[in-house]
């Protein structure tokens, strides 16, 4: 792999800004947020005197990084701290804390692993109730079956989701 030569770190935030970008997201599971820490990346990048890294990606990814985890903690350290009283009327963002986005990307694995290891007939009825929406008078029509059938073959997988979520131990 040939490494970039760059005259500045803001050129190299500009090369790697959607990189950068996607990362935060990934570690925050905040559009703004990653946004906001990409761009305050490129101003401390633009601004700093620091000798060019040998680097600059793995820099600048430790920089965004760090710049993250100091957004997260100033934005819970203003949550219930205010010493105005009336402090619970702030607005707050309506993206979930980072490790409720983590959770739910674990327990949504373990549901896709249950789901993939239902029988065939079973997964394919319950991928177009939960999945499609369809109700279970269309299940039925659509693969000619009875509705009691297609009834059993949920409840088969969800209680085998549940089952899997309880082993893995998720409270449902």
């Amino acid at each position: 792999m040939t490494r970039r030569t760059f005259q500045s770190l803001a050129q190299a935030v500009e090369t790697y800004y959607e990189e950068l970008r996607h990362f935060v997201w990934q570690r925050t599971g905040s559009a703004s947020l990653a946004d906001d820490v990409t761009q305050e990346t490129w101003v401390r990048a633009s601004t700093t005197s620091a000798a060019m890294p040998d680097n600059p990606r793995a820099y600048l990814y430790r920089m965004a990084g760090n710049l993250a985890v100091d957004h997260v903690r100033r934005q819970r350290s203003q949550v219930g701290t205010a010493s105005d009283p009336d402090w619970t009327n702030q607005v707050t963002s309506p993206d979930p804390a980072p490790d409720r986005v983590v959770a739910a990307r674990q327990e949504l694995a373990i549901l896709n692993e249950a789901v993939r290891d239902l029988p065939e007939r079973c997964r394919l009825v319950f991928l177009l109730y939960r999945g499609r929406g369809l109700t279970m008078r269309q299940i039925a029509s659509q693969l000619r079956i009875s509705e009691k059938t297609v009834e059993k073959h949920i409840a088969r997988a969800m209680v085998d989701c549940r089952r899997k979520l309880g082993r893995e131990g998720r409270n449902v």
